[in-house]
């Protein structure tokens, strides 16, 4: 990291929108002194939420990035997400829900993927999930999600014949504090986007009824095997079906939905009774 451009950027940004030390420190919530500090590139005694809150107050979004060992590091995080991804999973089959991984979509220009696209037949409920490991930018995370909540629920009408009752989007990261402390942080911005938590999120997957939208904290305790990991990393290419008014579904590795069986897991997902997973999902007393 570039300390002194770094804080040669912020003053420059300060500048142009016509402020003073003193203002920006007021709108951060600190001190003169560590908005100069940080102008300066003197970051040693100021934490990462000052400085965040410093780029907040000049109306700047921060990214902190880290490199380690060339292409390693993308292998690594990737593991992190299919890891996670195999754990949801996993919860969604035992509650009752068909489950396809790595649903790509397009629908008149508008398209992308699903980490998630469970459904549950017995309440006519769709569920979208998003996965992320890492929180980067949280503005397009925000905005890609709302996207996909707006344009998946058509395609899956033209594609599956599905007419949704209940409809959730859910965004999953990992149960640390690091996440934790982010959400807090934006408060406002999740209260507004995604405002249910992990307790009603479980709720509503046990019994979805009505839309939902919120974050998902979840342990990623479970271990895959290393045959389990070679598995994730495989990819399946099918020839997309035709798609009719425009939009079409193309998945990339199924589940249940289509197969009958998690190419993540190596396991049969077909759905246990939703019962087993309303007692499963239920957030403890």
């Amino acid at each position: 990291m570039d300390r002194v451009h770094l804080g040669n950027t912020f003053r420059a940004i300060r500048l142009e929108l016509g402020l003073r030390q003193a203002d920006v420190a007021v709108r951060a919530g600190t001190s003169q002194q560590t908005v100069s500090r940080v102008e300066r590139g003197w970051f040693g005694p100021i934490s990462a939420d000052a400085l965040q809150a410093v780029a907040e107050a000049i109306e700047a979004d921060l990214t902190i990035g880290l490199r380690w060992r060339g292409p390693k590091l993308a292998r690594l995080l990737d593991r992190r997400h299919a890891q996670l991804q195999d754990r949801v999973v996993r919860l969604l089959s035992e509650a009752g829900w068909e489950v396809g991984v790595e649903e790509s979509f397009n629908c008149f220009g508008e398209r992308g993927s699903v980490d998630i696209l469970a459904w549950r037949p017995d309440c006519r409920a769709l569920l979208l999930v998003e996965i992320k490991t890492e929180l980067v930018d949280l503005q397009d995370t925000v905005r890609t999600l709302d996207m996909k909540a707006r344009v998946v629920p058509r395609v899956v009408r033209s594609e599956h014949g599905w007419a949704p009752r209940a409809i959730a989007t859910v965004l999953v990261l990992p149960d640390a504090n690091v996440h934790r402390a982010a959400v807090a942080r934006h408060a406002a911005l999740f209260a507004a986007a995604l405002p249910a938590r992990s307790r009603e999120v479980r709720r509503w997957l046990a019994e979805p009824l009505g839309p939902l939208r919120g974050v998902w904290f979840l342990p990623n305790t479970h271990r895959v095997s290393t045959a389990e990991s070679q598995g994730c990393t495989q990819r399946v290419s099918r020839r997309p079906k035709p798609s009719r008014g425009g939009c079409a579904l193309a998945p990339d590795r199924r589940t249940s939905m289509a197969t009958g069986r998690d190419p993540t897991s190596r396991i049969p997902t077909e759905p246990k009774p939703s019962a087993a997973g309303a007692r499963h999902l239920q957030p403890p007393t």
